[in-house]
């Protein structure tokens, strides 16, 4: 028997087509496509989800769509650190982050057939808003993000802290600006078990701990296992 190998499929296992949906759009599943291998895939996917959640009577096509592309731009190299030195709600970080997403979600929206610019424009406008939030769309966005970044990258929180990577006091600080910009009560009312659970990952009190992290961040990225295909 091979340990390792056991052990990752029951990893993998625990993810297999959790974020499967038959209402993906055809430009969506193109987006997942060219974001294959980003080990925030999941994140994405999971903020697309939320705000399907988020929105009675169903989010918009631009709002699904800007979910599931709001952090694009640290999939390729050359953006603002993913870890700031200075606060997470640094503004110069923030509008640097969002304006590069904007700039390379725009350009790839351009390349793809039959999109309108109406669409292109609602979709830039989103992204740009993502982290501050405005109106009622770019204020689900905002908790939509928030929501998932606690609930999926526990891990990276705890692999922060427990690598030395950033200080504990700064990854809870990190979780808890996470918590506190959500501004919908109906994100609120699921946020508190969220934060509990995301608290107990980085503090080894529960699987995240005994998880391999470096497999961990695969299966974050991969569209094979999130998706089931």
């Amino acid at each position: 028997m091979n340990t390792s190998t056991d052990t990752t499929a029951l990893l993998e296992s625990q993810f297999q087509g959790r974020f499967f949906d038959a209402t993906f759009s055809r430009l969506e599943l193109a987006a997942i496509d060219w974001l294959d291998g980003f080990y925030q895939l999941e994140h994405l996917l999971s903020t697309r989800a939320w705000t399907i959640r988020l929105v009675a009577g169903g989010a918009s096509a631009e709002l699904k769509f800007a979910a599931l592309v709001h952090d694009a731009e640290r999939f390729f190299p050359g953006g603002p650190s993913g870890t700031p030195d200075t606060a997470f709600d640094d503004p110069d970080y923030l509008f640097a982050h969002s304006m590069r997403s904007a700039d390379i979600v725009e350009a790839w929206l351009r390349k793809q057939p039959d999109v309108s610019e109406s669409f292109v424009r609602r979709v830039r406008a989103l992204v740009m808003r993502h982290e501050i939030g405005g109106n009622t769309e770019e204020d689900i966005l905002q908790a939509a993000d928030s929501l998932s970044w606690v609930d999926t990258l526990d891990w990276l929180a705890y692999e922060w802290a427990s690598s030395g990577k950033l200080p504990y006091e700064k990854v809870c600080a990190k979780l808890d600006w996470m918590l506190t910009r959500i501004r919908p009560t109906i994100a609120m009312e699921s946020a508190m078990g969220i934060y509990r659970d995301a608290m107990a990952a980085l503090e080894g009190r529960n699987a995240v701990a005994q998880m391999d992290l470096k497999e961990r961040r695969r299966i974050a990225g991969s569209k094979a296992v999130l998706l089931g295909r």
